[in-house]
């Protein structure tokens, strides 16, 4: 399978159809392409593998217990990261968290210790709080873990007219580290794998 049919099945609903030229609101602000969020988080990327976690209703519920709250999505598909060298350098998952109207679609990287190493979004829908796309609010990401609160007011800063989007990437960030450490339990995948894909092949 061409790795952009890959990537497109990493995308969720409203975020596929997008990149296959389906409607978007008016005032939705197309920012990145997955190949192009995921360079931005993962510079020195070349090649990514996609992985497939469907929760057992059990780890569902672990989950939902943890990030007290409840899961929209049946499956989450993750890419794997690697760098020419073929090292694992980390975990992408593409996520959409709902604004106050709309979705926000993102993209989460995550490093192989489990730590959030950059955070990009996509597509904005929203016709306010469109200040969370900006480097300055993203950075706040770098390094959480499931240990920090990554909330308001806590270890996130809110940025005055857009707290509910503030708080739909603090969800999603949460989210995206909670169903890593889920799928992978913190062990790097072994090897090359057969499926692994150049990131330029994208275009």
């Amino acid at each position: 399978m061409a790795l952009a049919a890959l990537v497109m099945a990493c995308l969720p609903t409203t975020a596929r159809a997008q990149a296959r030229g389906g409607p978007e609101p008016g005032d939705a602000q197309v920012l990145l392409t997955a190949e192009q969020a995921l360079l931005e988080i993962f510079p020195e990327a070349r090649g990514v593998a996609v992985r497939e976690w469907r929760p057992t209703p059990a780890e569902r519920a672990s989950l939902e217990q943890r990030l007290s709250r409840r899961l929209y999505e049946p499956a989450y598909r993750i890419l794997l990261v690697y760098d020419d060298s073929i090292r694992f350098r980390g975990y992408a998952l593409v996520t959409e968290e709902r604004g106050k109207y709309r979705p926000i679609t993102f993209m989460v990287g995550i490093t192989p210790g489990l730590e959030v190493r950059d955070a990009a979004v996509m597509v904005y829908r929203e016709s306010r709080g469109g200040a969370v796309r900006r480097k300055r609010f993203l950075t706040q990401y770098r390094g959480k873990t499931l240990e920090d609160p990554i909330r308001i007011n806590q270890d996130i800063i809110n940025i005055s007219g857009a707290t509910i989007s503030v708080r739909s990437m603090n969800a999603g960030v949460r989210k995206a580290l909670a169903v890593v450490t889920a799928a992978f339990g913190g062990a790097p995948p072994p090897g090359r794998p057969s499926d692994l894909r150049p990131v330029a092949s994208l275009r």
